[in-house]
């Protein structure tokens, strides 16, 4: 076995190349689950959450960890649509939901905060949903009609996790927004100015790539009419405009 003493747990499964596995495993809660991918690693962990390390000294056999240079991981992981549009099992999800919904009723003092103010405020159409299952990831807030991810930095947060996970969400093009929460306690007004000017920036974006897409996909672009229904003639039923029948 490698020598894997004096890393955290999330060093060590990085290192083993478990990090999926033990995600897998964390998301279904089958605690026998997470102490199978553990074990691979040294470690275990008990029914509060507490990790352990093994004591190998009686052990004549271990599993040999397959290690790989941090480089071959500097990527973003591949993300393969499949299913609720993404290529996770329905249960898997369900488990990710329910522990979303678990961190709502036990946000922390900056959560809380941040969406005491979010919820006075009118972002019409780009509103915010609290610890949103974005893939195989939970964020603090998620807007999907702006492509925006914020996510609190508490303390205790593995930065190779954080990693991996703003990759995959940055791979489908969405713009994660890291807010320290300390800061958030210290002078959120600051926090919320910083915040709207990447709400605005996020907006333009998708904006742009609205319109590029269009130029590129001419045919596949529907005409746009106001509240009043002004915009471009509409079609009859034989393919012919209605203004085009009116003039004829």
């Amino acid at each position: 076995m490698a020598d894997l003493n004096g890393m955290t747990v999330n060093e060590r499964l990085y290192a083993a190349n478990l990090l999926t596995e033990y995600d897998d495993a964390v998301a279904s809660a089958d605690l026998d689950a997470i102490n199978d991918v553990l074990a691979q690693v040294g470690l275990r962990q008990d029914e509060t959450g507490m990790n352990h390390t093994l004591d190998t000294s009686s052990k004549t056999e271990r599993k040999t960890l397959n290690l790989r240079p941090a480089s071959e991981d500097s990527t973003a992981p591949a993300v393969k649509r499949k299913g609720r549009g993404w290529e996770i099992s329905e249960k898997r999800l369900d488990a990710l939901h329910d522990r979303a919904r678990e961190m709502r009723r036990h946000a922390s003092p900056a959560h809380k905060a941040l969406a005491e103010k979010f919820s006075k405020a009118d972002f019409g159409r780009y509103s915010f949903t609290r610890f949103a299952v974005v893939g195989s990831a939970i964020v603090d807030f998620n807007s999907h009609n702006m492509g925006l991810a914020i996510l609190i930095d508490e303390e205790g947060v593995e930065p190779a996790i954080a990693t991996r996970r703003d990759k995959s969400l940055e791979a489908v093009g969405i713009r994660v927004v890291h807010v320290p929460a300390a800061d958030i306690l210290a002078d959120i007004d600051a926090v919320l100015a910083t915040l709207t000017q990447e709400m605005r920036a996020a907006i333009a974006d998708r904006k742009e790539a609205r319109r590029r897409h269009e130029e590129a996909n001419p045919r596949q672009t529907k005409p746009r009419y106001d509240r009043d229904g002004n915009g471009p003639p509409r079609p009859n039923n034989r393919g012919r405009s209605d203004r085009g029948r009116r003039d004829g």
